[in-house]
C-alpha cells in the first residue's frame, strides 16, 4: 500500500524534524557556553556516576588540605617557639658560664645575674605561652587554658597542676609499675598523683584530625595511626618532675626537669647573694627528697639540671621538626593528588572546545537548513488552500 502523502502530514514530521534540530543546537551551545560535556545524570549516567565519585574524593582531599594547612601553621608558630626558647637559653647558660667563669668566687656580679635567670624565666613562660589564633599552641587538648602560670606560692604550673611533683622511682614501677602506683588503695597514688596528672594529660590528651591518612574507626575507637595528633603539650617540652644529678664532690643533689622553674630557681639563690662581695647566702635548702644543701651546692646542681633539661628539650625540638616536616610533605602530597583528581574530573566532565565549537557550527547550519525548508512548506500549503 502507497502511503498518502498530505500538507498536514508533510507539516507535522517537519514541526517535529525543527524541533528536534532546535534541541541539538540548544544543546550545543549549552556545552559551548558551560564547557561540560553533559549538565544532568541523564544525559551520560556512566560519566555522571564518575564524575560525582571523583568529585567526592576531591571534596575530601580539599578539606583535608584545609585541615593541613591549619596544621602546618600551629606547627610552624610551635617550631618558632622552640626555637626560640632554645636559642634564648643557650645564649642564656653562655652568658651565666661566661659571668662565673670570669668572676671569681664571691664575684659582686651575682646579684645581677639573678635577676637577669628570673627575667629569662618570665620570658620563657610568654614564648610557651604563645596562642595560634585563638588557642594556646602548648595548651594539649584544651587550647583554652593558659598553659604556665605562676602558682600561689610562686611555683610555675600547667594548666593549674604544679611541673614540679614526685617522680616514681625504677624500684616503685616494678612493683607493679603504673598499676601499682594507680591503686587508690596505695599511699604511693596520693604521692604520685601530680605526676599522674601531667602524665595523663600528655598521653590521654589528643585532638586527631584527618590529613588524609586513610582515617578509619574499628568499633566505634579511633585507629590513631590513620590520624594526626595535633595537641602539643607544654610540659612535655619544657620538663616535669625531678632528676637527681651529682655534683663534683660526689654529692646527689634532686633537682626539678622544668626549664622555668631551674631558672627562677638560680634567680632566686643568686639574688640572694651579698650585692657587695656576692657571697651566697648561708641559708639551707630543702631539697624535693628532704636533705639539706647549701646555696652554692644548689647552684652548682641546678647549673647540671639545666644542662640536661636543655638537652632533652633540644631532643623534643628535633622531634617536632620531624613530625613538621612530615606535616609539610603530606601537604605536597594533598595537593599533587588534589591535581590528579581535578584532571580527571576535566577530562570526564569539561568539552574540547574544538569539537564542541565545530558541533555548534553544524547544528546552526542544519537548523537554518530547517528553517528554509519550513518556508517551502508553507508557501505552497497557502497555495493549496488558495486553490
Amino acid at each position: 500500500m502507497i502511503q498518502r502523502i498530505t500538507t498536514n502530514g508533510m507539516m507535522t514530521k517537519y514541526k517535529t524534524n525543527l524541533m528536534k534540530s532546535y534541541n541539538s543546537l540548544a544543546t550545543a551551545s549549552e556545552r559551548v557556553t558551560t564547557e561540560r560535556k553533559f549538565n544532568s545524570y541523564s544525559e551520560s549516567p556512566t560519566k555522571a556516576a564518575q564524575a560525582f565519585q571523583l568529585r567526592r574524593n576531591r571534596w575530601n582531599v580539599e578539606n583535608q588540605i584545609a585541615n593541613t594547612k591549619q596544621v602546618v601553621h600551629k606547627f610552624q608558630q610551635a617550631w618558632d617557639c622552640l626555637e626560640d626558647t632554645y636559642q634564648d637559653l643557650t645564649v642564656k647558660l653562655g652568658k651565666y658560664s661566661a659571668l662565673r667563669a670570669d668572676n671569681a668566687a664571691d664575684a659582686g656580679g651575682r646579684t645581677a645575674l639573678g635577676q637577669v635567670m628570673k627575667g629569662a624565666a618570665e620570658s620563657v613562660m610568654q614564648t610557651m605561652n604563645a596562642k595560634y589564633g585563638q588557642n594556646f599552641v602548648f595548651s594539649g587538648a584544651d587550647g583554652e587554658k593558659v598553659p604556665f602560670e605562676w602558682g600561689q606560692n610562686g611555683e610555675v604550673v600547667y594548666r593549674g597542676m604544679p611541673v614540679d611533683v614526685a617522680v616514681p622511682t625504677e624500684e616503685e614501677f616494678k612493683n607493679g609499675g603504673w598499676e601499682t602506683i594507680k591503686d587508690p588503695n596505695d599511699n604511693t597514688k596520693l604521692k604520685y598523683q601530680g605526676y599522674m596528672d601531667i602524665v595523663n594529660s600528655i598521653e590521654n590528651e589528643h585532638t586527631f584530625v584527618d590529613l588524609g591518612m586513610g582515617m578509619k574507626e574499628v568499633d566505634g575507637e579511633l585507629i590513631q595511626s590513620s590520624a594526626f595528633d595535633t595537641a602539643l603539650n607544654g610540659a612535655d617540652f619544657i620538663g616535669y618532675g625531678y632528676r637527681t644529678v651529682t655534683l663534683n664532690t660526689g654529692k646527689e643533689v634532686m633537682v626539678p626537669k622544668n626549664i622555668i622553674s631551674i631558672m627562677n630557681q638560680m634567680g632566686d639563690i643568686y639574688s640572694a647573694c651579698s650585692p657587695d662581695g656576692g657571697a651566697f647566702s648561708e641559708t639551707p635548702i630543702t631539697t624535693a627528697d628532704g636533705k639539706q644543701v647549701s646555696q652554692e651546692e644548689m647552684a652548682e646542681a641546678l647549673e647540671k639540671g639545666m644542662e640536661a633539661t636543655m638537652d632533652d628539650m633540644h631532643a623534643k625540638w628535633i622531634a617536632h621538626d620531624t613530625r613538621n616536616t612530615f606535616i609539610k610533605t603530606n601537604a605536597d602530597r594533598l595537593d599533587s593528588l588534589d591535581d590528579s583528581l581535578n584532571e580527571q574530573i576535566t577530562g570526564i566532565e569539561d568539552i574540547e572546545p574544538a569539537d564542541a565549537i565545530t558541533a555548534l557550527m553544524w547544528a546552526q547550519y542544519s537548523y537554518n537548513a530547517a528553517l528554509r525548508i519550513g518556508t517551502n512548506l508553507l508557501s505552497q500549503s497557502l497555495i493549496d488552500y488558495m486553490n
